[in-house]
């Protein structure tokens, strides 16, 4: 058989127009199954120590985007220069430094040359748990517990979601707890306010205590966002302090779903949709979005 036969115009047997097909058929085919089939690296950007402010920066973004976002830190401790090299999950960022929760602990990143910060790191790598997120605006909602409304995003998420499943969820919202027979303090602040801050690695949310309710805040005027799981600490955190409320509500909420599978591929919007529309009645459809990749 010839490789190219010039009389009938056919390559390895074949007319050139149903090869051309083939071809296409096959580009398609290996498009679809890069997209669909093969998970995405989780690795999102790597960062000199030298070049903190980028990498600050880089996290800034992902975070605004809804990512939980791990890095793996390659550098020394500046207390006794011994050298690191794990992953800390980031939780902040400001100009040259990273904040982190290291092993249940707060923990700071500088460049290279840091002192003040706890490790100075040579290089940052950025991961996220999570490959794709969808993006839900929830209308307010008031359950007995915070623990039945972490429950409820839950399950609201897993349907969203559908086949692409669920990683990690993240809210941005405010927590009210209704407290007939609570009159402020300042001791009951106090420990309230230092045993989230110790417990839960986001930072501060914005606690007031007034007469009668306790309101927590972790939106976008404080830089900060909850997941499911921390809502549940938060509910641990209030019956070892003895704090006994009767209804929470949750105020309108925007809701990050970290998805375990990519949402990139053919129809991937109107999936969404589909799982999206039977609960108009608590999230408002037409802000429904999704961001397919870091």
């Amino acid at each position: 058989m010839k490789l190219i036969d010039k009389k009938t115009g056919k390559i390895l047997g074949i007319n050139s127009f149903d090869l051309f097909l083939i071809i296409i058929i096959l580009a398609f085919t290996g498009y679809y199954a890069y997209e669909n089939l093969l998970p995405p690296p989780q690795e999102v950007n790597a960062y000199s120590g030298l070049n903190i402010n980028n990498a600050a920066l880089e996290f800034s973004r992902l975070s605004g985007l809804g990512y939980v976002v791990d890095a793996h830190v390659d550098g020394v401790w500046t207390t006794n220069k011994t050298e690191f090299h794990d992953d800390v999950l980031i939780t902040w960022s400001y100009e040259t430094r990273l904040f982190g929760w290291y092993k249940g602990k707060r923990i700071t990143i500088g460049g290279p040359n840091a002192y003040v910060e706890d490790i100075a790191a040579t290089k940052i790598t950025f991961k996220t748990e999570s490959p794709s997120i969808i993006r839900a605006y929830m209308y307010p909602t008031e359950r007995n517990t915070i623990t039945e409304i972490a429950n409820e995003l839950d399950d609201l998420s897993e349907k969203i979601s559908g086949d692409y499943g669920v990683k990690v969820i993240k809210i941005r919202s405010s927590l009210i707890l209704d407290i007939p027979k609570l009159k402020p303090n300042a001791y009951l602040y106090n420990r309230l306010k230092w045993r989230i801050y110790n417990e839960i690695p986001w930072g501060y949310p914005y606690i007031y205590l007034g007469d009668s309710f306790i309101t927590i805040r972790f939106d976008y005027t404080q830089k900060t966002a909850l997941t499911t799981n921390d809502f549940r600490k938060i509910d641990s955190i209030l019956r070892d302090l003895n704090i006994t409320y009767e209804r929470a509500v949750l105020d309108s909420a925007y809701i990050y779903i970290g998805t375990k599978k990519p949402l990139t591929g053919i129809s991937v919007y109107s999936k969404l949709l589909d799982n999206a529309r039977p609960l108009s009645g608590m999230i408002d459809v037409t802000r429904l979005t999704y961001i397919p990749k870091p």
